[in-house]
């Protein structure tokens, strides 16, 4: 079958991960047995995926993977992890709520709400220092004119 990845993440997948194939009308679970690029697009197979007119039943459905089978490098986050954290300077000022997150060919974009003031902080190192998850706080980098 052939998939188009909606997230940066699809490369996690990996031969023998557990994900789910969402229909409007129905949720079947699989297993993946192979997976490839080509292109934009990944190839894929599923041991439980056995004729054609069982993937053809399935065209247009959305793959979802539950977060515990996906294995995320050290610094690497859900998107729903950071939705909702509190934006914080290194010097302490709160800079608002991450709201949203863009996604560009380079990299995320966290967009970040205070008020009716929007920022949009590129999710790379020089502008994110640290993630703690447990504090439900994003320290970023001051940088000027960043937060003008």
């Amino acid at each position: 079958m052939k998939a188009l990845p909606l997230s940066n993440k699809f490369v996690l997948l990996a031969p023998e991960t557990s994900v789910y194939l969402c229909t409007p009308s129905d949720v079947r679970q699989c297993t993946i047995r192979s997976l490839r690029h080509m292109g934009r697009y990944f190839i894929f197979s599923c041991y439980d995926i056995t004729d054609m007119n069982m993937a053809s039943s399935l065209r247009g459905s959305m793959i979802a993977v539950p977060a515990a089978s996906l294995s995320l490098a050290e610094g690497e986050f859900l998107q729903e992890e950071i939705i909702g954290l509190t934006a914080i300077t290194t010097g302490g000022a709160e800079i608002g709520k991450v709201i949203d997150i863009l996604q560009s060919r380079a990299h995320d974009i966290y967009v970040v709400r205070r008020n009716e003031k929007e920022y949009l902080i590129p999710a790379v190192r020089e502008f994110i220092v640290k993630v703690l998850l447990d504090e439900k706080k994003i320290i970023l980098r001051e940088m000027e004119g960043l937060f003008d």
